[in-house]
């Protein structure tokens, strides 16, 4: 799962245009190791918000005990119902981390 914020914000912004740096350089990576990996993997996008909405500590993503975001992009690596692993904002670009948390390692 990789969290991310809204691709385009609400003036029509993108990822750079609103600040979201990490997104910008993380996901072409996150994308391309994604289409190399087996079929029984997958993605799961789920959007925090413009910039106000994802800055407000309570935002769900933030305070819910399952996935405790402090950044975004984040990748989150599931497994019956626990997570398995997890990369936060500042690593998921990072190809021989992503290659770690979706083999297991």
């Amino acid at each position: 799962m990789t969290l991310l914020p809204n691709s385009v914000g609400a003036q029509g912004a993108s990822y750079d245009r609103v600040g979201y740096w990490d997104c910008v350089r993380a996901e072409p990576v996150i994308l391309k190791k994604l289409e190399a990996l087996p079929d029984g993997v997958a993605l799961l996008r789920a959007y925090v918000g413009d910039r106000p909405t994802w800055r407000n500590p309570q935002h769900p993503w933030r305070v819910d005990s399952r996935f405790k975001l402090t950044g975004v992009p984040t990748l989150i690596s599931w497994e019956n119902d626990a997570v398995k692993g997890r990369l936060e904002d500042y690593e998921a670009h990072l190809e021989p981390k992503i290659n770690a948390l979706v083999s297991g390692n």
